[in-house]
């Protein structure tokens, strides 16, 4: 899980007011935490959201507890990308289970123990997730929060390879 996201939010927010002349605030992005092992809902109507896989505070893997394995996001009308393609490989480009499949080399970092594992199951059973909500009529900041936890939390699996076996 995330620590600290209100504070993460509100420097976030101080820095988009600041720097961009955006006018919100941080209680217009909501948080929830899913604890693993987590289940899926639906992207709530009229928002789109930035989310972020963490590896379990319980977690024995070479990688801290904790440690941000990957940041996304879903734009309103992206329910499939929110709900589920992370969870199975070949759903869709960039997602954490084909960012997992397709760098075995970082297995053991992670603690995966190997594709004869279901890697939707390993995800849900080994990462916390946090998701960030914002409003459709806010859809820009989308993009901004994503970037902005990008940089402060450097995701295992942000810009991994592709297979190369």
């Amino acid at each position: 899980m995330i620590e600290n996201p209100q504070f993460i939010l509100d420097e976030f927010v101080a820095e988009m007011r600041n720097r961009l002349k955006f006018d919100f605030n941080s209680y217009e992005i909501k948080h929830e935490l899913w604890k693993a092992p987590h289940h899926t809902k639906d992207l709530p109507l009229g928002y789109g959201a930035v989310y972020i896989f963490t590896l379990v505070e319980s977690s024995q893997a070479k990688a801290p507890p904790n440690r941000a394995l990957k940041v996304g996001k879903a734009g309103p009308n992206s329910n499939a990308r929110f709900k589920y393609q992370h969870y199975k490989s070949g759903s869709a480009k960039s997602t954490l289970a084909g960012a997992i499949e397709n760098n075995p080399l970082l297995w053991s970092y992670i603690g995966f123990p190997g594709i004869s594992v279901d890697v939707g199951e390993w995800i849900r059973n080994n990462t916390d997730r946090d998701n960030f909500y914002i409003a459709e009529n806010k859809k820009e900041i989308i993009d901004f929060l994503e970037i902005y936890f990008k940089a402060i939390l450097g995701p295992v699996f942000e810009g991994s390879l592709s297979n190369k076996a």
